[in-house]
């Protein structure tokens, strides 16, 4: 009959100590501490992992990236073709086999 007690009082006492901490978690994110029972959102790690399983999220990843380097690099020349239209001027630089500029 001891033993039944016992543990019905520390089940009883676990039930406090749970509530007491919820309490104080609670005031803690109140003070905006911590994030306790609203969630700020997926961090980075999270929203990777949920991309990793998702194809279509892959797929707007990788096209993401291929924008961005397509911006950051520019190319080491001057395109074949540029138009200026206020001058009315198109200008054509040819090139040979494997993209060597040709002498005119």
């Amino acid at each position: 009959m001891d033993t039944v007690l016992w543990g019905a009082g520390a089940v009883v006492g676990l039930g406090v100590a749970v509530f007491l901490a919820d309490r104080v978690l609670l005031v803690m994110e109140a003070r905006g501490w911590i994030y306790w029972r609203k969630t700020k959102g997926l961090s980075s790690i999270g929203v990777d992992l949920i991309q990793e399983s998702d194809p279509g999220a892959q797929a707007v990843k990788r096209a993401m990236e291929q924008e961005r380097v397509r911006k950051n690099v520019r190319p080491a020349e001057d395109p074949p073709l540029r138009v200026d239209l206020d001058a009315g001027t198109v200008r054509i630089r040819r090139t040979g086999h494997g993209g060597q500029e040709q002498a005119p």
